[in-house]
């Protein structure tokens, strides 16, 4: 087996073994790193304010309806691995998911592979397949912002799937997205594009 390849599959059974074995308890702290200001690219914190060029990287950002923690592989086998968590704003239970990745190179492929919700004491917890329908996976195809689509969880016959939304409400909760990433990345290289794409949709 290739190198690449042995890395990928390592670190792919590595993430879902801990996140069964242990409930994604994994989840928790990523999500208290969150709460910091922070996302965490390989289990350590970083700071979005500080990070990536928008003449290089690829900023993703994305919605869910339901708060969730969520954490992503890089699963290109030729690509370094990575497991990734990204920053979710804070907000009430019917704000939903606003998320943003940390900056990434260009033409790396992410793929949701555990989603953790708590409403009341009841907590969902959803491990899609890899390669599987009803799941998000994006890959950094270009420089700059990226917004990844905006998503539903429904549960039918205690199978949970992700469902994208339609383009007209895509587009209205990217609005709501980039005004939040407008407050969060204030003072950096990044803001100008999102003041840009704001402009773009307010049309």
């Amino acid at each position: 087996m290739q190198k690449p390849l042995k890395k990928f599959y390592l670190l792919t059974v590595l993430v879902l073994t801990v996140c069964l074995a242990a409930s994604c308890s994994i989840l928790g702290d990523f999500k208290k790193i969150s709460e910091t200001g922070h996302a965490s690219i390989n289990g350590k914190k970083v700071n979005l304010k500080t990070m990536g060029d928008p003449e290089k990287d690829c900023l993703a950002f994305g919605y869910l309806k339901i708060p969730t923690e969520q954490l992503y592989i890089q699963s290109d086998p030729s690509k370094e691995p990575i497991y990734t968590t990204p920053f979710v704003f804070s907000g009430s239970y019917a704000d939903g998911s606003i998320f943003c990745f940390p900056p990434f190179k260009t033409d790396l492929a992410f793929q949701l592979v555990s989603l953790r919700n708590s409403n009341f004491n009841v907590i969902t917890t959803f491990l899609p397949q890899l390669g599987a329908e009803g799941k998000i996976a994006f890959v950094t195809h270009k420089k700059g912002l990226m917004f990844i689509g905006a998503y539903d969880f429904i549960t039918e016959n205690n199978t949970g799937m992700i469902v994208p939304l339609t383009r007209k409400e895509s587009a209205q909760y990217e609005l709501k997205c980039l005004l939040k990433l407008k407050k969060l990345l204030q003072h950096t290289a990044w803001l100008p594009l999102i003041e840009e794409r704001i402009k773009e949709l307010e049309k």
